[in-house]
């Protein structure tokens, strides 16, 4: 297993064997479920793991919630409130939203991550994340090229058993535990999408989204 400080400075030179080509500009589709379900609340205290580009930090910026972050690449350097490291995050820091999504696949120790950000949620926080499936349709079929597979990259992937274990072994309380495909279903124009859709209804995506509590 690479060390964290190895992984952390690869991602922190945007290495390709590690976060690949920078994906979308805009909001993933899990990033997606936690803005639709969370924004329209009460602006509370966020906290999110792995700012990357910002572009979900922003909306809750925008939406005047008080926002905390981490992630060890220069290009978050430029939004307020936002740490290199874990262990940089200021003792006494609560939140009420947490989020990791694309995160723990990265990380040396996702479990001691996990305990650190269960530290920092405050009572009845939620807390959403997501991270590869690898009892996926895809990575049953394509195995050894599965689209999820990147040396140095990807170095954790989870089973729907492994997820719930390491949420309660942190702490956490899972509600939701669902798999997606990336991509919300909508109707097909093509047998490629219908695939898609097929495969995201039959939850076997390439992806976990999970939504626990403190």
């Amino acid at each position: 297993m690479p060390s964290q400080q190895l992984l952390n400075y690869l991602y922190s030179r945007s290495s390709p064997s590690v976060i690949g080509e920078w994906g979308p500009t805009t909001l993933t589709f899990p990033e997606h479920v936690c803005a639709q379900r969370e924004l329209e609340r009460v602006p509370m205290r966020y906290f999110e793991l792995g700012v990357g580009r910002g572009h979900l930090y922003q909306r809750f910026l925008a939406s005047g919630w008080q926002c905390t972050g981490v992630d060890p690449g220069a290009w978050a350097s430029g939004f307020p409130n936002v740490f290199k490291d874990l262990s940089e995050v200021p003792n006494g820091t609560e939140a009420d939203l947490l989020v990791a999504f694309d995160v723990l696949e990265h990380l040396s120790d996702p479990i001691a991550a996990l305990r650190m950000l269960r530290k920092i949620a405050a009572p009845n926080a939620r807390f959403y994340c997501a991270m590869p499936n690898r009892e996926s349709f895809r990575a049953i079929y394509h195995r050894e090229t599965w689209r999820m597979l990147r040396p140095l990259g990807h170095v954790n992937y989870f089973s729907r058993k492994s997820v719930k274990r390491a949420m309660q072994t942190a702490g956490f309380a899972v509600e939701l535990l669902k798999a997606t495909d990336l991509w919300p279903v909508r109707i097909p124009r093509s047998f490629g999408h219908l695939i898609q859709d097929l495969v995201e209804l039959s939850s076997l995506g390439d992806q976990w989204i999970v939504v626990a509590r403190t």
